[in-house]
């Protein structure tokens, strides 16, 4: 009992920290523009996350009192009940939005995250920055898995080994672990985004500041430590994005909540983070954090992309929910003085009901595709996917995924052929599903391409080391050691017009015949969600036009013969614009196209390919 005020007085920067890392994870997530790198307050989460634990069952171990069920039940009642509301009201929430397919989806992903393994059902899908990561209400449960996955294996270094062994474990767990990140973040970030193994060393962080009792004491030397802590974190949060490298994300986060968490008895913290609102956001920050995320991808799938006022209403409406979460749940079955809390007894019945509620609503949304019965069978057609994209994209040999390297390109995606007319097409995921149109539209011509997701086909280096290789591959091997009758480029936006102006000198310069593809007009909603929510074929094709964002055409100084506009592939007149054809959609999803679509931009291209001016005009 003596124990418990010491306890309470190192929460309060504590709870700061989890209220800084739960502050850049929610703006991140509103608009990623605002803090392009403010998913790096999970690597805090985890590195927090390690110094408590650690410091939890060190003190365990030294009472005698350690005992692996009693800690993985704490666990248990600590995460889950709130967990799995969550996940349950989410796929309530769902049928009401999503069409079979992606309701299918989401219970597949229900069901590894209560199982705790979502992260890897994530990984085996396509990724946490994916263009379609934002229809995924419950995405952000791969870094609980994560965390329930550390739970699991620590609390054995503690049982077997002396608070020495413990120290020496964690220093090494921390240097393997980091340098793995660091050997295949360039090679494979996704996995070195999504596996346990590559995140241990955040855990380490946290886990070394409690093993070893590292504290500054000194007042001055602790605010510099704050501060330089503070700087790093949230420099981090503005300067790195997507595709920065994760080791090196990871780890100036690790560094960053390191110094925080030795700076602990600064005062100036106390201040900073350490004050009544921070504590109160840092508290809540765990149920906040669960319902952030389906509050905003159902809200959006629904209504469309976010005004500010939706921005700021729904960042105020996570805090609201988080709040009644944890006051309705988190905190009754969460082991505290609360008045509320329920017993062991009492708390064990309703959370394992619940589980096996999850489980088998999960199971069976996964099981029954979605149930297509929901949806009026005259839209089955409009709504369901088409099989045969990964394969016209190329996707995993020619359209190179962001888990793979530039090395693992085949040699025939690019080497032409000496018997026919060669045509390369280089861009981002905007030009790998342009590839069966062009098949179509040209069946005599032999077309090649280089395609990596995510990255725009520009010249020069990129934050991803895979866009630098691959932009290397092409502009100073492949185009100066290959004869090609045309060079197709399209994922090129106004945002990079110098950029496209560089291609278009280096084309110039070596008298390649070259085409900008112009940017295409999009769905500011998911046009599955669209079709699904309005239910009907009478007026369908109102509605979904309505829908369509038109872009700007590309701004840059181009010649006719060098630029050909998707506007005009699938629109009439400038306005009215193909969503679907013969009862199948064009669109894949907000911005991808399917074979079908692909093929139409195809025919129109050759078309225009076969008409357009044999001299540069401007």
């Amino acid at each position: 009992m003596t124990a418990k005020p010491a306890i309470h007085k190192l929460i309060r920067p504590l709870e700061g920290y989890r209220a800084l890392a739960i502050i850049a994870v929610l703006v991140f997530h509103l608009d990623e523009h605002l803090l392009p790198g403010g998913y790096l307050g999970v690597d805090l989460f985890f590195v927090i996350s390690g110094f408590i634990i650690t410091k939890g069952l060190m003190s365990s171990k030294e009472a005698g009192t350690l005992s692996l069920a009693r800690f993985y039940a704490r666990r248990f009642r600590r995460l889950f009940p709130a967990l799995l509301v969550t996940t349950i009201v989410s796929l309530i929430a769902a049928w009401f939005i999503f069409d079979p397919s992606g309701f299918a989806a989401m219970g597949k992903s229900a069901l590894f995250s209560i199982f705790s393994l979502a992260n890897i059902n994530f990984w085996l899908d396509s990724g946490y920055f994916a263009a379609d990561s934002s229809t995924k209400p419950l995405l952000h449960m791969w870094s609980l898995s994560v965390e329930e996955q550390f739970y699991l294996f620590w609390p054995l270094v503690f049982l077997f080994f002396t608070r020495h062994l413990s120290r020496i474990a964690a220093v090494c767990l921390f240097t393997v672990s980091l340098g793995a990140t660091i050997f295949i973040s360039n090679t494979h970030p996704e996995t070195a985004f999504f596996w346990f193994p590559f995140r241990v060393y955040e855990f380490m962080g946290g886990a070394m500041i409690s093993l070893y009792g590292w504290r500054i004491q000194n007042n001055a030397l602790a605010t510099i430590s704050l501060l330089i802590g503070l700087v790093l974190f949230v420099v981090a949060c503005f300067v790195f994005n997507e595709n920065s490298n994760i080791a090196l994300t990871g780890g100036l986060t690790v560094l960053a909540c390191m110094l925080l968490l030795l700076s602990m008895n600064a005062k100036l913290g106390e201040v900073l983070l350490g004050n009544a609102v921070m504590v109160w956001i840092g508290q809540r920050s765990y149920s906040i954090y669960l319902v952030h995320w389906p509050i905003i991808v159902l809200y959006v799938l629904a209504n469309g992309e976010l005004s500010t006022v939706e921005v700021v209403a729904l960042g105020a409406l996570s805090f609201v929910l988080g709040t009644v979460l944890k006051w309705l749940i988190e905190d009754p079955f969460r082991q505290s003085r609360s008045p509320r809390s329920l017993s062991a007894r009492q708390a064990y019945p309703p959370i394992i009901t619940t589980a096996l509620v999850a489980i088998c609503a999960s199971t069976i949304v996964w099981g029954y595709k979605g149930f297509p019965g929901r949806i009026d069978g005259s839209l089955d057609t409009l709504i369901a996917q088409d099989a045969r994209y990964d394969e016209f994209i190329k996707r995993g040999t020619c359209f190179v995924m962001q888990s793979q390297t530039a090395n693992e390109l085949p040699k025939s995606c690019y080497v032409p052929d000496e018997d026919r007319r060669n045509m390369l097409l280089i861009g981002n995921s905007h030009a790998a599903d342009l590839r069966r149109g062009l098949d179509v539209g040209f069946p005599d011509w032999s077309i090649k391409q280089i395609t990596n997701s995510g990255c725009p086909p520009f010249m020069g280096k990129s934050n991803r080391p895979t866009c630098t290789n691959i932009r290397e591959l092409i502009y100073t091997d492949v185009l100066e050691n290959y004869d090609y009758d045309l060079v197709v480029i399209a994922g090129v936006h106004n945002k990079g017009a110098r950029s496209a102006q560089a291609i278009q000198a280096f084309m110039e310069k070596r008298k390649i015949d070259y085409v900008f593809i112009g940017p295409r007009p999009n769905f500011k909603t998911h046009p599955r969600t669209l079709i699904a929510n309005y239910g009907s074929l009478d007026g369908l094709n109102a509605e979904m036009t309505s829908h369509i964002n038109i872009p700007e055409e590309l701004s840059f100084n181009l010649a006719d013969r060098h630029y050909f506009s998707s506007i005009e592939a699938f629109c009439e007149n400038g306005n009215d614009c193909i969503w679907q054809i013969k009862g199948q959609r064009v669109y894949r999803d907000t911005h991808h196209i399917f074979p079908i679509g692909s093929e139409l931009f195809g025919k129109k291209f050759a078309n225009w390919y076969a008409d357009r001016p044999e001299k540069a005009s401007k």
